[in-house]
């Protein structure tokens, strides 16, 4: 992300304000990368400070320890970072990703909650099977009703599809 706040939390004994104004600004991204780099920085300051080295928050004047660090990180950012951060059990939250299509790829983003489709349904095949549509890509699947599992449509050019609604069919990609 930003290799100059990134040295500045393994170096500097002052956190600044710029950082902390940084580390929360990537919690409105919801992108993986951003919260990746976010508890990579915060679990930095939390070795240096388990080590016992001496850092001031230059906003408020606190000399961090470990329990004033924890409240800091609790307080300031999700329960999904505290816990990457703090090695602690997040089971009573779990926390949901979409994808989210970028430029050469798919962003993983933070989801509101798990309710969000992943999946679109075509037709049904059989009792058994179902073709259904992947939401973010546009993939075609075969879905196994009874196992609950998904397998791509792969056409006899060995080929994925996607389901094009005007024509209604399958076209190869």
């Amino acid at each position: 992300m930003n290799e100059e706040l990134f040295n500045e939390a393994s170096k500097s004994n002052i956190l600044s304000k710029q950082l902390i104004d940084k580390l929360q600004e990537s919690m409105t991204y919801s992108s993986i990368s951003f919260i990746n780099w976010t508890i990579e920085v915060l679990k930095l300051l939390k070795a240096r400070i388990e080590r016992g080295d001496k850092i001031k928050d230059e906003t408020t004047g606190v000399i961090y320890d470990f329990y004033t660090f924890r409240q800091f990180v609790e307080t300031n950012f999700s329960t999904y970072i505290t816990g990457q951060v703090f090695n602690t059990s997040i089971r009573s939250q779990k926390i949901y990703f979409t994808l989210k299509a970028c430029p050469g790829g798919y962003n993983l983003l933070m989801a509101d909650s798990g309710n969000e489709k992943t999946y679109r349904w075509i037709s049904s095949l059989s009792k058994r099977f179902s073709l259904v549509e992947m939401i973010a890509t546009g993939i075609v699947y075969v879905k196994d009703n009874r196992t609950d599992t998904y397998q791509p449509f792969i056409s006899e050019n060995g080929k994925y599809c996607k389901y094009n609604k005007d024509l209604g069919k399958l076209t190869e990609l």
